[in-house]
């Protein structure tokens, strides 16, 4: 008798291993070749540590960085297209050539390395233009925008990129509305039009979904969701409510209305509960069930505990994560910025999601550990980064035995750089950039010791992981 039950053991042969970064954040150029300006551009301009003109100088660097994937080994590269280098002002006449240029560059080096493009059409850079002309996002006029930026990415880049990604964490972008560069004194008011944000970017992603579908159908299509496991404190029913409220509303909004079509239950009665009304128009519903997605993208750190308190979330608006306090497992290694090393974690997520949406395929677009770091006779010893890698690559493998459909594991990020908040602190890289916060210095790239980890990962299709003690610190 065959007990196998057909059941998958291992990666695939074709699985897509990668890395990730998003264009404000590494190419610099800020003010070159015609480019925009965004609202991440300016977000970064009021950091006390660098912004986004030079960053770690990608732009500059394109034919170099490639080189280096190629050495990983690259199957994949998961990276933006910045709006404002194709459309300075979002919605141009004409798109801008020297950005075509740039990507064009970006995107046969790619290919010709055998690396598959996985392309962000909208990574937190909306052109401040739109928000001048018309509130950007929280304007129906967006819509429209987006949908040509998106068509002329198609036309101008379809025939190589068969994985594109709509909008990056949309439901974050939602939740802190000045990321789209939206702002009204009234909190009320703030969040109807972030909420009308949300829902028109819904509705843009689909219009975009049904257009890859129409010209390409055998290309992949779908959002890259911020996706934070929670576990409540205590374990009381409350705490486990309200975890399960937070995964809802931040991450499976997304999902349900990508894979299903429509607005969840749960979302209309969280408006129906705080007085908020969307802008629908006649043909919307339809829009919505006509258009979605054919896989996900998660960007899955870390879980996360949290114990209900009376104190509101000064970063984020009332209602979705407010009025709780998360909290430290000392039992876990911590990173300083709040993630935690959880790789059983990323395996509950990912058999949540597929008892969710069975069998749906999924792109890990980031996932990766922070750390202050120092070049030291040319090396980086990231022994934390390897230990991270080797323990969720591990716990993804389990998945795939559980059934889970992973094609691709893109960790953020390939090279070290520019977070807004934390400049060149926060190190994410396989790659260390040779910069800081206050001078550009020669910015050499270093492969750092998990550069060569993830080369052998990626060489012997993970057959070098091996289970570690997943607790300690």
């Amino acid at each position: 008798m065959n007990n196998n039950y057909n059941l998958k053991d291992d990666f695939p042969d074709d699985f897509l291993w990668g890395a990730s970064t998003s264009a404000f954040q590494v190419e610099g150029a800020a003010n070159e070749d015609g480019k925009g300006v965004t609202v991440a551009d300016l977000r970064t301009k009021k950091s006390k540590y660098l912004d986004s003109s030079v960053t770690v100088d990608h732009y500059h660097h394109v034919e170099e960085d490639v080189a280096l994937m190629a050495k990983l080994g690259l199957k994949s590269y998961r990276f933006s297209i910045s709006w404002a280098r194709i459309f300075p002002h979002g919605n141009d006449k004409k798109p801008n050539q020297k950005g075509i240029d740039f990507y064009n560059k970006l995107i046969n080096l790619l290919v010709k390395n055998n690396i598959e493009p996985i392309v962000t059409i909208f990574h937190f850079d909306c052109p401040i233009s739109l928000v001048e002309q018309y509130g950007g996002w929280a304007s129906r006029r967006a819509i429209d925008d987006y949908y040509r930026y998106a068509k002329t990415l198609f036309e101008l880049f379809g025939d190589r990129v068969h994985y594109w990604l709509t909008i990056n964490e949309q439901s974050l972008l939602a939740n802190v509305p000045s990321m789209n560069g939206i702002q009204d004194n009234n909190l009320h008011e703030l969040r109807q039009k972030s909420e009308n944000s949300n829902y028109y970017m819904f509705l843009a992603q689909a219009k975009v979904y049904k257009l890859c579908h129409k010209m390409f159908s055998n290309s992949k299509i779908g959002p890259a969701v911020s996706y934070m496991t929670n576990f409540p404190y205590d374990h009381t029913s409350e705490n486990a409510l309200k975890s399960k409220s937070m995964e809802d509303l931040i991450a499976f909004i997304d999902m349900d209305v990508a894979i299903r079509g429509e607005l969840p239950t749960y979302y209309l009665r969280y408006l129906k509960d705080k007085n908020l009304v969307l802008d629908i128009c006649d043909g919307d519903f339809e829009t919505l069930k006509e258009g979605r997605a054919n896989f996900l993208g998660l960007n899955w750190y870390s879980s996360s505990i949290f114990k209900i308190t009376d104190v509101e979330n000064p970063k984020m608006l009332d209602g979705v994560i407010s009025n709780v306090e998360k909290v430290t497992d000392e039992r876990m290694m911590n990173a300083e910025w709040g993630l935690s090393y959880d790789p059983v974690g990323l395996r509950f997520a990912m058999q949540t999601v597929n008892d969710r949406f069975p069998h749906i395929p999924i792109i890990i677009t980031e996932c990766g550990w922070p750390e202050r770091e120092k070049l030291e006779n040319g090396q980086v010893h990231d022994q934390k980064r390897i230990k991270y890698l080797n323990g969720y690559i591990y716990e993804l493998r389990e998945a795939i035995k559980d059934g889970v459909n992973i094609i691709s594991f893109n960790p953020w990020s390939f090279l070290d750089l520019l977070s807004v908040n934390d400049g060149m602190d926060k190190r994410y890289g396989l790659v260390f950039v040779n910069r800081d916060n206050n001078s550009e210095k020669d910015l050499a790239r270093y492969p750092k010791d998990s550069f060569y980890f993830y080369q052998k990962v990626i060489e012997t299709n993970a057959k070098n992981v091996e289970i570690l003690n997943i607790n300690s610190g």
